[in-house]
């Protein structure tokens, strides 16, 4: 399956096959722990509702760093792991982001909610699309120089990624320089970025990203599994909210 240019692409598992055989043929690739074929697809966990008017502007999509690959050559064995009712609802990282999915929905409902709360788990999961930016994984501990040179290696199928899933919200989850920087190349250097600060001090906390067209606005969040207090993860979602 060949493509002159991934915008013929409108399907995830098309754009998968090309990007996986695109990093099958990576030159110079090396890690005696993570097969260079390796690759964890993601996306919709419920497209059917993901699609429907229920969700109307208020689509979430998660975008975390990588998948841990650690003790496996494959990750996840090619399957979407948050698909899986029982085993994705044991992970705190997920666990945290129905938490901030919980404060997000009410505030796009009109409500503020201050309860840390994972409860509806498998309802509210449906509702979300999540996404890492690093397809082939990582270890348990995140390798940044490894993750950003992927980042820009790969970012045409990210960006293709982001625009099929086609979300209202983004949420970074500990990957917002990432998508900001190495992704979309909005700041090409320290001088512009502490101009921009300037005239935008609320930056580090959120970025609107044009993306073909459409304004999305993209939150700067902890890392699920970041040693933090529940609380501050209320806070923060709060916060952005209240700034946007």
């Amino acid at each position: 399956m060949k493509y002159n240019n991934l915008d013929d692409i409108f399907y995830l598992e098309d754009l998968f096959i090309v990007w996986q055989a695109e990093q099958a043929k990576e030159k110079g690739y090396k890690n005696d722990k993570v097969d260079i074929r390796s690759f964890s697809r993601d996306g919709f966990v419920d497209e059917k509702m993901w699609v429907s008017s229920f969700l109307n502007e208020k689509r979430v999509l998660y975008i975390a760093r990588e998948a841990n690959a650690t003790g496996q050559r494959l990750v996840d064995d090619g399957s979407f792991y948050l698909k899986d009712e029982e085993s994705s609802r044991k992970k705190r990282i997920f666990q945290r982001i129905i938490a901030i999915q919980n404060i997000i929905k009410a505030r796009l409902d009109g409500n503020i909610k201050n309860e840390y709360t994972y409860s509806d788990f498998n309802e509210i999961k449906k509702q979300i699309a999540f996404m890492n930016i690093n397809k082939r994984g990582g270890s348990s501990s995140t390798d940044f120089k490894q993750l950003n040179k992927y980042a820009e290696k790969y970012k045409e199928f990210i960006k293709r990624e982001i625009e099929i899933i086609n979300p209202d919200y983004i949420i970074c989850c500990g990957s917002y320089w990432q998508i900001i920087d190495h992704v979309y190349d909005y700041f090409k250097s320290k001088k512009e970025w502490e101009n921009r600060k300037k005239s935008e001090p609320d930056i580090d906390m959120y970025y609107k990203l044009n993306i073909k067209g459409k304004i999305v606005p993209a939150f700067n969040v902890f890392h699920p599994s970041a040693i933090k207090r529940n609380q501050e993860y209320v806070d923060l979602i709060n916060n952005i909210f209240d700034k946007l």
